[in-house]
C-alpha cells in the first residue's frame, strides 16, 4: 500500500537534488512536530533541504504522458527527520490535497491531472514504522517553489505534521528555469 522506492532511484533523486542545491539561493522554511514511532521529532526544515521539478512520466509503464514532478529531500530538526518524496505534481497550481498511501487500484484509477505522491521513504529515523495514512498539501507556488503540509499517520499510532516551503531548479519544458522569484 505504501509508495515504494529503490536504491537506484534514490541515488538518483539525491544526486538531481544535490545539484539543486548548488543553484538555488533561498533558503527553505518550514516546521516539523511529532513522533515518528518512538522518536520525537521537533524542528525547523534545515537548511539542506532540496527540491527538482523535472518531466516524469505520471505511471512508469505510461513514457508517453509527462506531468510535472517534484523530488524533494526534506530535513528537519539538525536531521532528526530525513524524508524523500516523489510527487507527480497535480495540474492545478493552487493547494491541492494528496493522499500518502493508495492501494495499487486506486492509483491506478487515479488521473494524470489529480497528481500522486508516488515515492515516500523515511531515511532518518531508520527504524521508523510502516506508514498508514495521511495527506501530503502541495502548491507550485511559482516555477521553482513548493509549499505545503505533510499530516502522516504510521501504523504504531504515532503521528507526524511537517510544513516546508522549498526553492529548487525546474527542468520542466516551458516553465521559466531561470525565475526564482521577486527579489
Amino acid at each position: 500500500m505504501t509508495p515504494f522506492v529503490s536504491s537506484g532511484i534514490r541515488r538518483g533523486a539525491t544526486g538531481l537534488l544535490l545539484g539543486a542545491s548548488l543553484l538555488t539561493g533561498c533558503g527553505p522554511s518550514g516546521r516539523c512536530e511529532g513522533f515518528v514511532g518512538g522518536t520525537r521529532i521537533q524542528g525547523d526544515i534545515d537548511g539542506d533541504s532540496m527540491l527538482v521539478i523535472r518531466p516524469m512520466p505520471f505511471r512508469p509503464s505510461n513514457t508517453g504522458a509527462y506531468v510535472r514532478g517534484a523530488q524533494l529531500e526534506l530535513l528537519y530538526g539538525d536531521g532528526a527527520l530525513r524524508l524523500l518524496l516523489e510527487i507527480r505534481l497535480p495540474a492545478e497550481q493552487d493547494t491541492t490535497e494528496l493522499p500518502l498511501v493508495l492501494t495499487e487500484d486506486e492509483s491506478n484509477q487515479r488521473l494524470p491531472q489529480d497528481g500522486r505522491v508516488s515515492i515516500w521513504s523515511i531515511q532518518t529515523p531508520t527504524d521508523a514504522p510502516e506508514l498508514r495514512g495521511g495527506s501530503l498539501t502541495v502548491k507550485l507556488a511559482d516555477a521553482n517553489n513548493l509549499e505545503g503540509k505533510i499530516d502522516a499517520r504510521f501504523e504504531d499510532g504515532s503521528q507526524l505534521e511537517c510544513t516546508y516551503d522549498v526553492r529548487g531548479r525546474n527542468f520542466f519544458p516551458g516553465d521559466d528555469p531561470t525565475y526564482n522569484g521577486p527579489p
